[in-house]
């Protein structure tokens, strides 16, 4: 879906204090093997700080960043991954509350870790239906410190992380501007991330704990994976790639950046490899001394690339991302001018 005219005009991020992963192994909380195939380098844990107020630390500083009242927020948009408080509360809510946003229209977005390219293309949608000088908040954020969660050990080939990012985004200019925005879902695995696990009760009602490992070993013992479902998978990869370069007017070798999933190095390289992409042309690098901050990442890396000056004025970036559905999504952004921000 070409987007253009939705800008970027601020970011915001806020990343847990890190513990070094050498740490976490020698306190057993990691397995050497894992930790050597998958080059995390540290990985940021909140504590007990709430995952809404990781969100509201970041959505300040993007409403700083971006230089725009709180008044002209016409749309709140809240990802998470995870649990965010209470069952029956809302966190956008609490947001729209500590920001006095009450006149922006908030909403919640649960799309995995693919939540951040929803809310964008539902931002582009609402900002156009509306007068050109509304903005809309777009802001992820997780804490998985859990009882029924263990960050190291739940999902193959990651560790969960704690931390937010958000966007300010508006149709009156920006540092970066959203050219495409686009997904694509692969149904006949939808079961791969639910495994045997029944649909009811719900896990959180019975403390039953997150493994996605024994979930995909279910499906694969279940014959979940037909003929061909690997080369599917990557086929709809490189296409959705390839329409978000084609709707931005780009060729690959035009994109200075792709940011993925902070996944682990094997990971990366596997979903990536067929694009021809080299881990130095990513933020893998970046995203191994933070870890998977659910739908978070390619925002926390987007404002890392930015505020370091890494990618400046005319700089093309892929985003690209995969969660459960299976579901794969992704942006290309160009970037217009350094973060005004940054001294």
């Amino acid at each position: 879906m070409r987007t253009r005219g939705l800008f970027v005009k601020g970011t915001g991020v806020f990343v847990a204090d890190r513990i070094a992963v050498t740490d976490a192994v020698a306190a057993g909380l990691y397995e050497p093997d894992e930790a050597e195939i998958a080059g995390f380098v540290s990985i940021a844990i909140a504590g007990d700080v709430p995952a809404v107020d990781l969100a509201l630390r970041a959505s300040r500083s993007a409403i700083e960043h971006a230089g725009t009242p709180v008044g002209s927020l016409s749309h709140l948009l809240y990802v998470d991954v995870y649990h965010s408080g209470p069952e029956g509360w809302l966190p956008h809510s609490y947001l729209q509350r500590q920001l006095a946003a009450g006149q922006a229209f908030g909403a919640g977005i649960r799309q995995g870790c693919n939540g951040m390219f929803g809310a964008l293309a539902l931002a582009d949608a609402g900002l156009r239906a509306g007068p050109g000088d509304r903005t809309a908040l777009l802001v992820s954020a997780d804490n998985f410190s859990s009882p029924t969660l263990d960050r190291w050990r739940c999902n193959p080939g990651l560790v969960m992380a704690d931390g937010a990012g958000a966007l300010v985004l508006s149709r009156e200019g920006g540092i970066a501007e959203v050219l495409s925005v686009g997904s694509v879902t692969l149904p006949e695995l939808e079961r791969l991330h639910r495994g045997s696990t029944p649909l009811h009760p719900a896990d959180a009602t019975v403390g039953r704990p997150l493994d996605f490992e024994a979930r995909f070993a279910e499906f694969a013992s279940s014959g979940g994976f037909g003929p061909g479902s690997g080369l599917g998978f990557v086929q709809e990869f490189i296409g959705l790639a390839d329409r978000l370069l084609d709707e931005a007017g780009l060729e690959l070798d035009q994109v200075s950046r792709v940011l993925f999933n902070h996944a682990g190095r094997a990971v990366v390289e596997d979903r990536l490899g067929p694009l021809g992409v080299k881990l130095a042309d990513t933020t893998w690098e970046f995203g191994s001394t933070v870890g998977h901050v659910g739908a978070a990442d390619q925002v926390i890396a987007l404002d890392h690339l930015l505020t370091t000056g890494a990618v400046g004025p005319g700089a093309h970036l892929l985003l690209l991302g995969v969660g459960p559905g299976v579901n794969i999504a992704g942006a290309v952004i160009r970037v217009l001018a350094a973060p005004p921000w940054v001294s």
